[in-house]
């Protein structure tokens, strides 16, 4: 996988993973906030259903503080008057008020007066705990005024209080008892005024924990309230208040209130909707920053690995990859264009070492041989003249044995400079071949040129007066001499062939007593 791809993909995963990682810190956050606030919520619903409850009692309690007084009711309790029930007490007035059942009880608890608006009243009333019947015939000053009786299925709230009249001094007493049954038609009246499904369940209901325990308050934080607890189910909150009998140790029904789950709920389709908005921002981030990465450093560093790459397969070490911007980029770029400077110096000295004799300067056999080529391809076009020259130095083998390689070695670095004088033109081409061989390369030169140009140098050579006392017998300078072949281009010649008949004729010269110029 290229550098591209790499980098593209770990910036878009990299950026994926930052935005997911903060979406799942904020959703914790917001999840665990909607709870807070729809307990909340759902708290306050619970307080304004015990308000209602209370403001039902409180208007109970007013409506017994205010008929106690009533002195028909006392004159009854001491003279009884049946036509006072009916007259007084009818169902039809009962349920006016909202009761369904008024009791008057004497000192000793004997009910003494009892009207019912449903027929099953004095069944229900025979059918209540002592304990019960006892709560409503003793009040005290320290207990509740109002509680609740019955069953699950029969469940009555019971205030009472004591009768009282100013100005009586015979301290007979009673006992005004008033009932209202929390039925189907209180609950919708509650449900109503609440907003919230609300309905009575057996405290064995209540009391398992069904789904999760969010918070359980005692009687104390809630007015009028008993010890409830609000617990969460997978569509709703479900609270208890567990509801004392009067009477009665145990707390045998509980009423059960359903609180939906809509701020939640609302919360998880917004932090859907925000996931989504995340997800979304998470990829134009991360394309944008791919993008950026791109332009910026990966197209920069990929554009240099082509240049380099073309650098290397052409071998032009000149050429220099392309510089933009200052940074850390631009330096590199910098300093590969510096490495490849050196690298273009480097090996412009190798080549020229590659073609260069190190002890004369002159041009090596392979630079001779690739200019010669040259110079064939270049007449084969023009047909202009060419000419070759080759030299050997007599008798250098001896004069190395006499006067040491040292001596012979500048004695040729002597004969080059002669050489040079005589290559003028730039396509003049002076070269050692190896050892004392010598060749001189001239274009566009005729053979009356190139024999004019031997014999100058030859001069030149004799001027120059190299001793060379080891010569054989017979030779009259006593100098370095050298012997000359000379030959020039014709149609039907190679590279090898122009060399050869040049060759040919340089073997004549030595043949011939040296120090003298032959032609082929």
């Amino acid at each position: 996988m290229g550098l591209r791809r790499q980098m593209i993909g770990y910036v878009i995963a990299l950026s994926a993973g930052c935005i997911l990682l903060g979406v799942w810190a904020i959703q914790r956050g917001l999840d665990q906030a909607y709870q807070d606030v729809e307990f909340e919520d759902a708290r306050d619903d619970f307080e304004h259903l015990v308000a209602v409850l209370d403001g039902e009692i409180q208007h109970r309690e007013f409506m017994l503080r205010e008929w106690r007084l009533w002195p028909d009711l006392r004159r009854h309790l001491t003279r009884p008057d049946p036509d006072f029930i009916q007259r007084s007490f009818s169902p039809a007035y009962l349920g006016q008020v909202g009761l369904d059942g008024l009791l008057l009880l004497d000192e000793q608890g004997a009910v003494v007066l009892q009207a019912w608006a449903a027929v099953d009243g004095e069944r229900w009333l025979d059918s209540l705990p002592a304990g019960t019947r006892r709560w409503l015939g003793t009040p005290a000053a320290d207990s509740p005024a109002c509680g609740l009786a019955g069953s699950p299925d029969y469940l009555v709230l019971l205030c009472r209080r004591q009768l009282e009249e100013p100005g009586m001094s015979d301290g007979s007493r009673g006992v005004l008892v008033m009932a209202e049954r929390l039925d189907s038609r209180f609950l919708r009246q509650l449900q109503r005024r609440v907003g919230l499904p609300v309905r009575i369940v057996p405290a064995s209901q209540a009391l398992p924990l069904v789904g999760d325990l969010v918070q359980a308050m005692g009687s104390a934080e809630l007015p009028g309230a008993g010890p409830w607890s609000l617990r969460r189910l997978d569509e709703r909150l479900l609270m208890h208040w567990l509801l004392p009998l009067a009477g009665e140790p145990l707390q045998v029904v509980a009423l059960e209130v359903q609180h939906g789950r809509g701020i939640v709920q609302r919360g998880a389709r917004e932090a859907r909707d925000r996931r989504l908005s995340m997800a979304v921002l998470a990829l134009v981030l991360g394309v944008a920053l791919a993008w950026l990465l791109d332009r910026q450093v990966i197209s920069r560093v990929v554009r240099m690995r082509r240049e380099l790459a073309a650098i290397r397969e052409q071998r032009q070490w000149h050429a220099a990859v392309t510089l933009q911007g200052a940074d850390e980029i631009n330096e590199l770029g910098a300093g590969v264009n510096h490495l490849l400077s050196v690298i273009d110096r480097q090996v412009y000295e190798l080549e020229k070492l590659s073609l260069t004799d190190a002890l004369t300067g002159l041009p090596n056999r392979r630079s001779f041989s690739q200019r010669l080529a040259l110079a064939l391809r270049q007449q084969h076009r023009n047909g202009a003249s060419l000419c070759l020259i080759l030299i050997d130095v007599d008798h250098f083998k001896l004069y190395n044995d006499r006067y040491g390689h040292a001596a012979g070695d500048r004695a040729l670095q002597e004969v080059a400079r002669c050489l040079q004088r005589v290559a003028r033109r730039p396509s003049d081409l002076p070269a050692r071949l190896g050892g004392e061989e010598f060749a001189l390369l001239l274009q566009d030169t005729d053979a009356p040129g190139a024999l004019h140009q031997a014999a100058e140098f030859r001069d030149l050579l004799a001027r120059a007066g190299i001793p060379h006392e080891a010569q054989p017998d017979g030779t009259a300078s006593g100098c370095i001499t050298a012997s000359i072949g000379l030959a020039m281009f014709s149609t039907p010649d190679s590279p090898d062939t122009l060399y050869q008949r040049a060759d040919a004729a340089l073997y004549r010269a030595k043949a011939a007593g040296r120090d003298r110029i032959e032609c082929a």
